[in-house]
């Protein structure tokens, strides 16, 4: 028996280990590593394509070695990106070792495009006493990371029409108790495509959401993100960046680095597959109603209609309202080819509301026409053959028959009851 009950443990206990792993399994699209051990010695790697997977460096980017295995060191100016859009959620690494003393950023959410890619100092800038740039950022799109020793300095590029280009930078300096400018230290971006969690060793720093995409910027041919708020690692909210301008459609992660040196090692991208967003059933509708009458009630023979100042109110089945501006493709019964009052139905929803214009010949003053008023029932029962005055007339026409019926057959009751007579008194 005892037996029996410890197989029986085990089984459930296997059962519930593979059913978590199954949970927690993801679907991996991309992968890339970078160790640089495979690399011969180079005194520069400007235009390098030797590291595959849609890596590309830029400027004098060098190798060395650290200890047995290579690291990879920037020189002023350099840069290198993966050039593979990351459309799902994925987790970017790299080891780092930084003085911190000028600009060196790993980025994420950048673009790559030319003029508003992470181009390390062209486009960024504060505007001097001479109208010239004093290029003191890097890049164009995106957030970044400058290791400052214990600390971090999160960056967010915004649009700024007070430097030299439009476009400014936004810093933050967080704690992280481990210093980035003597050893190397793992820094970690994951990225679901509307936050992005930044860690060092293995420790939550920040949360960085993005919200409020827009298409609407001067130099990107992409959609931005251009709010967000910067948490630290309790949940709290430190600050809000508004004018940002963070890829929102996709990743391109990559270096960059202004002046003096950082080196980096074992770099990995690891992108997963997106998972479909949540699809939610659509409420129902309840009733709809005009919101306000339109201004415009008369119209001339052939004068096209006139939806710019109407909305429905429309109420679902949880109570929930929400106002929705009139379409051309709503509207039934609009014609003006003939003079007269003409009833317009709105449908939305299955349901339908109503009002009334008047078609004329040459318009006439307030004075000498009134606007006939509509009210149409839009409750669940009601159906769109009884949104006419025809048919709210027949409905009056048989109540009235109904309650007539009544009170016929109540009367011939009582004439019939008194009719009648007790056999005693017949007698």
């Amino acid at each position: 028996m005892k037996k029996v009950f410890i197989m029986i443990l085990l089984l459930a206990l296997s059962l519930t280990l593979a059913v978590g792993a199954s949970a927690e399994e993801k679907t991996v699209t991309y992968h890339t590593e970078l160790d640089f051990n495979d690399l011969s010695e180079k005194v520069s790697f400007t235009e390098y394509k030797g590291f595959g997977d849609g890596w590309k460096a830029v400027q004098a980017t060098q190798y060395e070695t650290h200890g047995e295995n290579g690291t990879l060191r920037f020189a002023p100016f350099a840069e290198l990106i993966c050039q593979r859009q990351l459309t799902g959620p994925y987790v970017f690494e790299t080891d780092v070792k930084s003085p911190g003393s000028q600009f060196f950023g790993i980025f994420v959410r950048t673009t790559g495009e030319y003029l508003s890619g992470v181009s390390y100092f062209e486009h960024d800038g504060i505007k001097t006493d001479k109208g010239d740039a004093d290029n003191e950022g890097i890049g164009a799109t995106g957030i970044y990371v400058i290791p400052r020793g214990k600390s971090i300095m999160v960056c967010i590029k915004t649009a700024d029409g007070e430097q030299a280009k439009g476009i400014g930078t936004d810093k933050t300096m967080i704690e992280t108790g481990v210093d980035m400018s003597g050893e190397f230290a793992k820094l970690t971006f994951e990225d679901d495509g509307k936050e992005v969690k930044i860690l060092v060793a293995d420790k939550l720093v920040c949360t960085v959401k993005m919200s409020e995409p827009s298409e609407l910027d001067f130099m990107s041919a992409y959609k931005l993100y251009t709010k967000a708020d910067i948490y630290d690692a309790d949940g709290n909210i430190i600050k809000t960046v508004l004018n940002c301008r963070i890829s929102a459609d996709f990743s391109t992660v990559a270096f960059g680095m202004r002046i003096n040196d950082a080196t980096i090692d074992n770099v990995s991208i690891t992108e997963y597959e997106k998972e479909p967003e949540e699809t939610k059933a659509p409420l129902d509708v309840k009733r709809v109603d005009i919101k306000t009458q339109p201004e415009k009630y008369q119209y001339l023979i052939g004068e096209p209609l006139d939806l710019s100042d109407m909305f429905l109110e429309i109420t679902y089945d949880n109570g929930v309202k929400e106002d929705v501006k009139i379409t051309a493709d709503m509207v039934e019964g609009f014609d003006n080819s003939t003079v007269g009052v003409k009833l317009l139905t709105v449908n939305y929803g299955k349901k339908s509301a109503a009002y009334s214009i008047k078609i004329v010949t040459e318009y006439e003053s307030e004075t000498e026409t009134e606007r006939e008023t509509i009210d149409i029932d839009t409750s669940p029962a009601t159906t769109k053959a009884e949104h006419s005055t025809g048919g709210s007339t027949k409905t009056i026409i048989i109540i009235v028959a109904i309650v007539a019926a009544v009170a016929v057959c109540a009367v011939l009751i009582v004439f019939i009851t008194k009719g009648k007579k007790p056999d005693d008194e017949r007698l």
